[in-house]
């Protein structure tokens, strides 16, 4: 019987395709038709079919010359783009859209696109202009379309909470709540309340919103999953000698059984928090499960989250490999992100510029119209085409400098954002810990200024590592003036036989990797060394550069070399130009450093 029932379905399946491909060869094919293909596709949920048929509707509505199924179809290409997470031309589909349905006067479908192009904003981190859009379709649906205020509300509140203002956030979510009808909307919007009321450190709040939606009906195991999981741990953050165990292994086997990949990520890492105090071994066994499954799903933000873990479990040795991953994972995902905010960017730009000169060229064609109408002579058409000619020029000239301007603002926002990152990481925990030691009178001043004057260093080595390299035919004099900046009358910094290494003739990369390994030397030396001396020697022999640093500092304490982020970083930066870099620790008579490479 099963087989009957599944045969037959095959059948009308290929009927349907078969009919569907007789029709596409036909020059009756319909509209509607086609609309109905994507429908099917849709429930498939075989995204990229789905966007073939729906650009064949948009071809479809071209030549019928029909606005409305234009909007449509401007609309549901859009729709299967951003699933397909193509947002950056699903942000100008849905923009077309708007614009048709505009002139329709369609306030609902109007605000169905504001509403998406506020979600795909909200995902490049724009969310001021995500606000406004939101807003914006509120003002379009005035109280109507229940699902879609609920949708634009969500929206408003996780801006808010990736901004940090979780009294906000709530707010939104409780307004979402009102508008809420569904089941599965009802607990995603709780679900999310719980996680703000948990940013907030509001344990009992999130436990209790948790524990509400485990006393209802959920038919979805993906979702029982993710509140059993969310609801353990956050017990466990309020009261971390509570056992939670059962519900964390009970969440995994869920997530197991429904092969739900992503909820496994965030399983395997609460285990190994679980575990870290009490287990190591099983709390590096789940941090090295995390990292396997989000590798396997291509996840860079949690392979980095998996790799902080293992680091944190490991020996420095078998750590190495987990750090160079760890900063090419960080590099690479800067990267990509710069480059997707680069493309929104000129997309978003080259969109209103279109606009701009759809508006122009029929304001031109009117104006054409009415010259025509008016003055036939040859003189008056060779004066509208040197009108034409010359707004030509200007429009190009004008589009010109807008695109400089664009590339300018890009590249300051890309470099805003790397060092607000260093500034956050690096810099908030010291200079909170050092508000709190003021506040505290027993503390001493001279302990203070010394965290002063860590901040300091640490402020400073931001900005070297943020400052544009001078590379090139100037490269040593421009490496001088970095030695330069951290001699001091506290600590001497000899140079011997600099210029035997005839450093402006190495190439750019070398350089860049020579001022940033010194950089980093030089901030380790102020930070922690207390020398007063320090040499740097410098030998070249045929094709090889040896460069030795020597200090007379404290070293490193039981003859050891422990390797922080700086000397790790300082590590992989040689290896990459095939270099190495070797210590030698004395405690109480200082560190001596050896790196050598080839020009």
């Amino acid at each position: 019987m099963k087989f009957n029932v599944l045969f037959l379905f095959l059948f009308i399946f290929l009927i349907n395709n078969k009919l569907f491909s007789f029709q596409e060869k036909s020059t009756n094919i319909t509209y509607d038709s086609i609309a109905k293909t994507v429908f099917f596709y849709s429930k498939k949920r075989d995204n990229k079919k789905a966007l073939f048929y729906s650009k064949k509707m948009l071809q479809k509505s071209l030549n019928n010359k029909n606005e409305k199924q234009k909007a449509e179809s401007y609309y549901r290409i859009a729709q299967f783009q951003r699933k397909l997470r193509a947002n950056d031309s699903a942000f100008y589909f849905y923009n077309k859209s708007k614009e048709l349905y505009r002139q329709q006067n369609d306030s609902i479908q109007i605000a169905r696109c504001l509403r998406d192009i506020a979600i795909i904003e909200s995902s490049y981190g724009n969310y001021i202009n995500s606000n406004i859009s939101a807003i914006n379709g509120l003002e379009y649906l005035k109280g109507r379309n229940a699902s879609a205020i609920a949708s634009i509300y969500n929206t408003l509140a996780i801006n808010s909470k990736k901004q940090n203002l979780f009294k906000q956030a709530i707010y939104n979510y409780k307004q979402a709540l009102t508008f809420i009808s569904s089941t599965k909307g009802n607990i995603v919007i709780k679900n999310n309340m719980a996680n703000v009321y948990k940013e907030q450190k509001e344990y009992s709040k999130s436990i209790s919103i948790l524990e509400e939606l485990l006393k209802g009906d959920i038919t979805s195991q993906k979702s029982k999953a993710r509140i059993i999981d969310n609801l353990a741990h956050i017990k466990w953050l309020n009261n971390p000698n509570i056992n939670i165990l059962k519900d964390l292994l009970l969440a995994k086997s869920i997530r197991v059984k429904e092969k739900d990949t992503y909820g496994l990520i965030a399983s395997y890492s609460h285990l190994s928090d679980f575990f870290y105090k009490k287990n190591r071994s099983k709390s590096l066994f789940y941090a090295d499960k995390m990292y396997e499954v989000s590798k396997k799903e291509k996840s860079p933000q949690d392979q980095i989250e998996a790799i902080d873990k293992i680091v944190g479990l490991q020996t420095p040795q078998k750590s190495i490999n987990y750090y160079k991953e760890s900063i090419r994972l960080r590099d690479s995902l800067q990267e990509v992100e710069s480059k997707h905010q680069y493309k929104f960017a000129t997309i978003k730009y080259n969109y209103e510029e279109e606009e701009k000169q759809k508006l122009k060229f029929q304001t031109l064609a009117r104006e054409n119209i009415l010259v025509a109408e008016k003055e036939k002579s040859q003189k008056k058409n060779v004066l509208i085409i040197g009108f034409l000619s010359i707004s030509s020029l200007l429009f190009l000239i004008y589009r010109r400098k807008e695109q400089h301007k664009k590339r300018i603002l890009q590249e300051n926002y890309n470099t805003e954002t790397r060092i607000a990152k260093k500034l956050h990481d690096e810099l908030g925990n010291d200079i909170f810990n050092t508000l709190t030691k003021v506040q505290n009178t027993k503390i001493n001043t001279e302990e203070i200024i010394n965290d002063l004057d860590k901040i300091y260093l640490q402020t400073r080595a931001i900005s070297h590592e943020n400052d544009s390299i001078e590379t090139g035919s100037n490269f040593e004099n421009y490496f001088r003036n970095l030695v330069a900046s951290y001699n001091s009358d506290a600590c001497k910094i000899i140079l011997k036989d600099l210029s035997s290494l005839d450093l402006n003739n190495l190439n750019k990369s070398k350089q860049i990797v020579m001022y940033r390994v010194f950089n980093e030397l030089f901030v380790n030396m102020k930070k922690h060394s207390q020398a007063s001396l320090v040499v740097l020697s410098c030998k070249k022999t045929n094709h090889n550069l040896e460069i030795n640093y020597a200090d007379n500092g404290v070293g490193f304490k039981d003859n050891t070399i422990i390797f922080k982020n700086g000397l790790k970083n300082m590590e992989t930066r040689i290896k990459t130009i095939n270099g190495t870099i070797n210590f030698e620790n004395k405690p109480n008579k200082g560190l001596k450093v050896y790196i050598h490479f080839k020009n």
